[in-house]
């Protein structure tokens, strides 16, 4: 009886000695991917923070941008307004039409004056009927 106390107290410490190993095992399995998921981690954290940085940059670029868009409408404007100041100074179409008429009227070339010959015989002929 003392044998087998003895034999069941070394198969027992066997077998402790055994679970103690698998669950020291299982313990560094689970350590190494605790340690693996925390590198995952960083390296997730470290892209983040690399992508927020460069979206900051590019909004700040593209605020820039819209500044400059934004003093080029201005400018525009501006120049809009000059322009239309100018255009109410100039003659209209119909001044212009006006003008054509008096030229016309007055060009030598295909205006046809009556002599003073021609100016008196229309006359008398007038007055006689």
């Amino acid at each position: 009886m003392a044998f087998e106390k003895a034999s069941d107290a070394k198969i027992l410490a066997t077998e402790l000695v055994k679970r103690m190993n698998e669950d020291m095992r299982r313990i560094r399995i689970l350590e190494e991917r605790l340690d693996s998921e925390e590198s995952r981690m960083r390296n997730i954290e470290e892209t983040v923070l690399d992508q927020i940085e460069t979206l900051r940059i590019n909004v700040d670029r593209i605020g820039e941008k819209l500044d400059n868009i934004s003093e080029r409408f201005k400018g525009m404007d501006s120049e809009i307004v000059r322009l239309n100041r100018e255009l109410g100074k100039t003659a209209t179409k119909s001044e212009i039409k006006t003008l054509e008429n008096f030229i016309d009227i007055l060009n030598p070339i295909t205006s046809r004056f009556v002599t003073k010959d021609e100016m008196e015989r229309a006359i008398e002929d007038k007055r006689k009927t």
